[in-house]
């Protein structure tokens, strides 16, 4: 049962899920199922101590895609 990301087509919210086999996901804030799936941020494993940092970035185009306005930790030098 894994967690995906998703961007509704119809409303632009942007949502993780998980998802079961066979079943179709619904966006939370409409009820679309015109939905895009995302890449989903994972997390890299931890060095003794310090935070985790995400290893993908899921809609991130360093230009400000995701609302990092292109400083996503997401592509920070661990």
């Amino acid at each position: 049962m894994p967690i995906y990301a998703y961007r509704c087509r119809d409303c632009g919210k942007e949502f993780s899920t998980l998802v079961m086999s066979g079943e179709t996901p619904v966006c939370e804030s409409c009820a679309s199922v015109e939905l895009e799936q995302q890449l989903s941020l994972i997390a890299t494993p931890n060095k003794g101590g310090e935070s985790a940092a995400p290893a993908m970035a899921g809609s991130c185009d360093m230009m400000g895609g995701c609302g990092c306005a292109g400083a996503c930790p997401a592509f920070a030098d661990a």
